[in-house]
Order: C-alpha cells, then structure tokens, then sequence
C-alpha cells in the first residue's frame, strides 16, 4: 500500500512540475501579474528610440504617409522588426499618439503600416518580430482603443534568418490589455502580431522581451512548495518500507 501511494504522489508532483514548465499566454489587466511577468525583462517604452523620430498622428486613419525616419527595424538592441514584406524596408513606425490617446506609457507606441509605409489601422495589420539570441519571454500592452489580436511564437522567423520556422504557441488576446507568451527556456526566435478586427488593428506599447521566465504567482508557488513537500514525505516512506 505505501508503494502505491509513493508512486502516486511521485506522479502527482511529476505532472505538477510539468505543468509550472509550460508555456504561459498572459492576457490581463492584474498590475501583479504584469509585474510578475515583466520581472528580469528588458521594457522598451518607446518614448526615446535612438535615430527615430516619432510620427504624429491625429487619428486612426488608414492610408496615411508616415515618415521613414519614423521606421524601427534594428535600433533597439536584440530585436528587429517588420510588417512583412522586404526586411529593412517594410518596418513597423514609431507613432506618438499626442491627444488622441492610447499608449499606456508616455505617448509613443509602435504601431503597423503598408507596404508602401501608410499607415494600416484596418485587417491587414502585423508585425513581426525577429530575436537574433532567442528570448523566453515576449510581453507587451495594447492599444485600448483599437482591436484584439493573435499572437504567435515561434522558433525564428524565416524572412529574416532564411530557417524553418515552426510555431511554438499562439494565442488570442484583448484589447487594451498586458499580452504576451513566456516559455520555460529561451527558444523564442521569431514573434508575430496579426490583426483581428477589420477596422482597427493594434499599436503596442511597454514592449517586455528577455531570457527570464515569469515569477510564478503566489498561489502557483505555493503549489509548487506543496508538491515538494509531497515528494519529501514520499521518498521517506519509500525508505522506511525498504528498511
């Protein structure tokens, strides 16, 4: 009888600590969960990108010509951006939303445009993202004022590194809210944003990227103690009945 109840708390504790390894979709308005998130991460508020000069607009039109001085692609260190297209061309722009609001911090953010470098607030929004040293983690805020939607991670992204690229996860998130992916190692290479409203894709701020895992939160932790002390007691019995 202790064998099996051994046996049981060892796969008790075993599909626990497996499950505390899983990746983590987060898409949440909680200050502690963001905070537990963003923990060990490099934020980039995008209020000062070195070489870029920020593109003011009045409201959240589609087709309208942005500056290329505007454009980020390699200037924030460990990261590069596109919207598709050729890389180093068709990037994403560094907007500051002034009094129409919708950053969480400061007034800039990040946002998509076309190929031919308007401004995209309509289906085809994206950006992609590209981590030469690849990342556990990848976060950021969205636009409350625009729409929802899907992020994907995966192992690189192909255009920029000419590797398969396979997804590792994918998720739909809110509006408005902190959204991201974390996974219990850094195999993040490659990170995409897809629009999911017709009318009014997203800009994202507080961008949170790096090789931390999340802090877990206080009752994931508390499990976790918990499964270890299982497994303290069940090694011990399983001693005893060996004696």
């Amino acid at each position: 009888m202790h064998r099996y109840r051994v046996i049981a708390a060892l796969f008790l504790f075993s599909n626990l600590a497996s499950g505390l390894a899983h990746a983590t979709a987060i898409d949440t308005l909680d200050p502690g969960a963001v905070a537990a998130f963003q923990h060990g991460l490099k934020v980039v508020d995008f209020e000062s990108v070195p070489g870029v000069a920020p593109q003011t607009i009045p409201t959240y039109n589609t087709g309208m010509p942005t500056n290329p001085a505007s454009r980020v692609f390699d200037q924030i260190p460990g990261i590069q951006f596109s919207v598709g297209g050729e890389v180093g061309v068709n990037a994403p722009v560094l907007f500051d939303l002034g009094a129409i609001g919708g950053a969480h911090s400061g007034t800039h953010v990040l946002g998509p445009v076309d190929f031919d470098g308007n401004t995209e607030f309509g289906s085809a929004g994206q950006i992609e993202m590209y981590f030469p040293t690849k990342v556990a983690s990848v976060g950021f805020w969205l636009n409350p004022a625009l729409g929802p939607v899907k992020i994907i991670a995966a192992d690189t992204n192909f255009a920029f590194s000419h590797q398969e690229e396979t997804t590792l996860e994918s998720a739909f998130v809110t509006q408005g809210h902190f959204v991201g992916i974390s996974r219990p190692g850094a195999d993040i290479g490659g990170f995409k944003i897809i629009s999911l409203s017709s009318t009014a894709p997203f800009t994202i701020d507080d961008l949170s990227y790096g090789t931390a895992a999340p802090v877990p939160e206080p009752a994931s932790a508390a499990l976790f103690g918990l499964g270890i002390a299982c497994l303290a007691v069940a090694r011990s019995k399983l001693g005893s009945r060996r004696l």
